[in-house]
């Protein structure tokens, strides 16, 4: 990531993280954060970036990290699966059922959760090189609008249990249940939003409509997977 490029567009254009925050749906301190490297470039900020910057789409990609060749066409689906089917040839990637949960009051606040069947398969897709070889990988499609932009109601997503978390990602949170031996292998309540932070004692999340950052006990929650980015999907 060079900063030092992103700082003299910024100032040459007359704009700050605000306006770039606002152009990709995310907050000011997460645009801080990508421009550090501290957060991941996901391929969806080149085209807003560059709108607000006043620069080429590829420029913006080059000066991120991000190799160009991965870049797609407008008329593109970045997040589009191709081979679905309700066969499973191996190494296909299960789709599992979804639907809008009861929300779940926190701090006195109503949270958009997610019906989460992992018993029901509704298709195989082809899956993404990256998650090629991992077990703990699958796909759902988001429900509710509580994360649009970032995660349109409907979107189809692919999460891994096994990848390393960072500030920034988006998550599926697995809410404990109160069988003892719930192991994450039944259908339950999930909580897809965005890691804020995450602590021995707590995790915090945020969501975007409506906007606010909530934390539940670690003690509720049984783990954590990691949604890929559009650039990984691509990969």
């Amino acid at each position: 990531m060079d900063k030092s490029w992103f700082d003299v567009q910024k100032k040459t254009a007359g704009v700050g993280n605000k306006e770039l925050a606002d152009a990709i749906g995310r907050d000011r301190s997460i645009v801080s954060r990508i421009l550090k490297g501290e957060v991941r470039f996901d391929l969806d900020y080149a085209d807003p970036f560059a709108r607000v910057l006043g620069v080429d789409a590829a420029e913006i990609l080059l000066r991120a990290g991000a190799p160009i060749d991965v870049v797609p066409p407008s008329n593109a689906r970045a997040v589009a699966f191709e081979g679905a089917s309700l066969e499973n040839p191996a190494g296909n990637l299960p789709v599992w059922g979804t639907g809008l949960g009861a929300a779940r009051e926190i701090d006195g606040e109503a949270i958009e959760q997610t019906d989460l069947n992992t018993g029901e398969v509704l298709e195989y897709v082809k899956r993404p090189s990256i998650l090629k070889g991992k077990q703990g990988a699958y796909g759902l499609h988001v429900q509710g609008s509580s994360m649009h932009p970032a995660l349109p109601d409907g979107e189809m997503v692919a999460a891994c249990r096994d990848m390393p978390l960072a500030v920034g990602d988006n998550v599926v949170v697995y809410l404990r249940m109160s069988n003892d031996d719930d192991d994450g292998a039944v259908a339950r309540a999930v909580l897809i939003k965005e890691l804020v932070r995450r602590s021995a004692s707590f995790l915090e999340l945020r969501q975007y409509e409506p906007k606010m950052d909530f934390r539940i006990p670690m003690s509720s929650v049984l783990r954590i997977d990691r949604i890929l980015t559009r650039r990984e999907m691509l990969m």
